[in-house]
């Protein structure tokens, strides 16, 4: 079922001086099975509205549908705990996510916290590490003593030892090298292509966004400037400028050919598909 964001707002010091409006009136639903990026400037509220979708934050006004559950402003809501295990929340600061003594416990840790017999709970650990590249010779080192990249692989593995059928990810490759980006990248459409896992991602990465997103939610003063289709977004000159996006590389070559009198089409959006437009245009000319 889609996530549904019904009238909702959330203020930050609500009923003090100082409150702050975070999201106002949000009106939005997230897509099951695709890949949605969430984007904006700082303090446009994106990473307040994700942090809304495993129940870290709870609505001031309005209500959130999420996983066959409604969470209403100013209610009591029970079974957070189970909305949890369902939406897998991975923060940017992934070292934040890692306690345990070693890389095996930490993982393991989730699915026991929710249930899980030892054996079940380190089976589920072995399998996400060798989802996320971790190599078994790393598996008894501390999760503090590796790569800011490693740690980061590391707290997206402990959130697929939950199997959830969310899984949100705050900027998921920062720290990468470019490679390690990449695999990360593939590791999500994986995910979702081979199990429809839903996936959220909130980045600044806008090449990222462009090249992978399904859909993508635009956030600005805490409302939702823009929500659909990823390569409309980025084909909106007027709508980038109004919100001071760049240009992905792809898209900004294409409006060079433009000018140049090409007629690219609306949905190119690889190198490859650009090299065999413009090698056919060539040879019509």
């Amino acid at each position: 079922m889609a996530i549904k964001f019904k009238s909702l707002s959330y203020i930050y010091d609500e009923g003090m001086p100082y409150a702050h409006t975070a999201l106002d009136d949000i009106n939005l639903e997230l897509y099951e099975g695709k890949i949605t990026a969430i984007i904006g400037e700082t303090g446009s509220g994106k990473s307040t509205m994700v942090e809304h979708l495993n129940a870290l934050l709870l609505p001031s006004k309005g209500s959130l549908e999420i996983c066959d559950k409604e969470i209403i402003a100013k209610e009591k809501n029970s079974g957070l705990k189970q909305l949890r295990k369902q939406v897998g929340l991975v923060f940017q600061f992934s070292e934040y996510q890692l306690f345990e003594e070693t890389i095996l416990k930490d993982v393991a840790f989730g699915p026991k916290n929710y249930g899980a017999s030892e054996e079940e709970a380190l089976a589920k650990a072995k399998e996400a590490l060798k989802l996320v590249g971790i190599k078994e010779k790393m598996w008894h080192m501390s999760p503090l003593d590796v790569s800011g990249g490693q740690k980061r692989r590391i707290a997206i593995a402990g959130i697929l030892a939950l199997e959830p059928n969310i899984i949100v990810l705050d900027e998921p490759t920062a720290g990468l090298d470019p490679k390690g980006s990449i695999e990360m990248i593939d590791l999500f459409i994986s995910l979702n292509k081979k199990f429809n896992k839903t996936i959220i991602i909130v980045s600044h990465d806008n090449e990222m966004v462009f090249n992978y997103a399904d859909r993508t939610v635009l956030m600005a003063k805490g409302k939702v400037a823009y929500d659909g289709p990823t390569l409309e977004l980025f084909n909106n000159e007027e709508l980038l400028k109004e919100h001071k996006l760049m240009e992905p590389m792809l898209v900004s070559f294409k409006n060079e050919l433009k000018a140049q009198g090409f007629d690219i089409p609306y949905d190119v959006r690889t190198i490859d598909g650009l090299a065999d437009y413009i090698a056919k245009e060539i040879k019509k000319k």
